[in-house]
């Protein structure tokens, strides 16, 4: 009877032992999933060409974003087809990368810059001061302006962009609709001052 019960005490401590491990790696399998799922969240997050939110991040950001003042841009690259047809596309992404690192460097921490789509982005700025933003707008115009590609020297980039204030209590959506309606009827006007179709 003793061996019998020394017997199952040391079963007990081995499935005991056993059961802790088995813990112990679940738990490591556990934090190794959610580091992962970080990772996917981030990757999802950010845009891969410009280092900006992607465009998952700004559809997140509308749903969530908690209302606030602030003004929003759509901002377009103009004739960005024509700069990729003549460079090349490898070329066209070194710009988008490089007007990544601009606008980030453009914007204040609290601020946020999203790539929208192909050549179009939207930028946040958490102020109601519309010259402030104005002016910063033109000043990354201006450095657009003297845009050097490597190998290939000045490129003429510039960019339309249309303003729309975001109420506090309002949708995103509007003001993001709004933005977006202002920068298309700037883009028309140049159009038809410069006789220039679009590309």
């Amino acid at each position: 009877m003793g061996l019998e019960l020394a017997g199952a005490l040391l079963l007990i401590a081995v499935l005991a032992a056993q059961l802790v491990r088995q813990r112990r790696r679940i738990a490591a399998l556990r934090r190794e999933l959610e580091g992962l799922k970080s990772r996917t969240d981030e990757q999802l997050e950010t845009d891969p060409l410009t280092g900006l939110a992607s465009r998952t991040a700004l559809e997140r950001w509308l749903e969530e974003v908690e209302p606030f003042p602030a003004l929003l841009v759509v901002c377009d690259l103009d004739n960005f087809k024509a700069l990729n047809d003549r460079y090349g596309h490898l070329v066209g992404d070194e710009v988008l990368r490089d007007i990544g690192q601009l606008l980030r460097a453009s914007i204040r921490r609290q601020d946020r810059a999203f790539r929208w789509g192909g050549d179009e982005f939207v930028v946040c700025f958490r102020t109601s001061d519309r010259e402030l933003v104005e002016n910063r707008l033109r000043m990354i115009e201006r450095r657009l302006a003297d845009f050097q590609v490597r190998g290939c020297g000045p490129v003429s980039v510039s960019m339309t962009w249309g303003l729309a204030a975001l109420p506090a209590g309002q949708n995103p959506r509007h003001s993001l609709q709004e933005a977006d309606r202002l920068m298309l009827e700037a883009k028309h006007r140049q159009r038809q001052a410069t006789g220039r179709q679009p590309t």
